[in-house]
């Protein structure tokens, strides 16, 4: 949410409930929904995400938070496959995505070398050496090509025009 430009520096108040696709969250007690919190408590850090015992928020699973009926003096470092599926197919991860790509055009303008650059600055805090930026550029223009070939997919994907690819 950082490097997108989005995360919320609101502190305190009560949990939110960020995007979450229907479904996952049914309640066989008492019938309560998900109900996705609405402008900037969508991107609030995670420590405000509402938990319910029974039913955690899907990325805290993958992501392997504690369950909250014990205690853990400190938390295991991991990474998982899981972890990778979350962050490439996750709603709110292709939402973050998207609000990168607009922060990178907004400050680089339709130049995408130029895009490419502020991104992995923005990501990685240094400027990118020209042999990562012509293979990062070259998956670009590969990934560019599948999608202009399947437009209605990227379309779904991407959320924006079909005219703009």
């Amino acid at each position: 949410m950082a490097v997108s430009a989005v995360l919320s520096a609101k502190m305190f108040g009560k949990s939110v409930m960020p995007f979450q696709p229907p479904g996952i969250w049914k309640s066989p007690y008492n019938g309560a929904d998900w109900k996705l919190s609405e402008g900037e408590d969508q991107y609030r850090r995670a420590v405000y995400t509402y938990w319910k015992r029974t039913a955690p928020y899907p990325s805290m699973i993958g992501f392997d938070a504690a369950m909250r009926d014990v205690c853990l003096p400190r938390r295991i470092r991991t990474n998982t496959p899981l972890q990778a599926l979350s962050t490439l197919n996750d709603s709110a991860y292709l939402d973050m995505a998207r609000h990168f790509a607009k922060r990178m055009e907004h400050t680089a303008g339709n130049d995408v070398r130029k895009q490419i650059e502020k991104g992995y600055e923005y990501m990685m805090y240094k400027s990118i050496q020209p042999a990562k930026l012509d293979i990062l550029i070259g998956l670009y223009n590969t990934s560019l090509k599948a999608f202009r070939g399947d437009a209605k997919d990227a379309r779904a994907l991407t959320g924006i025009a079909l005219n703009r690819l």
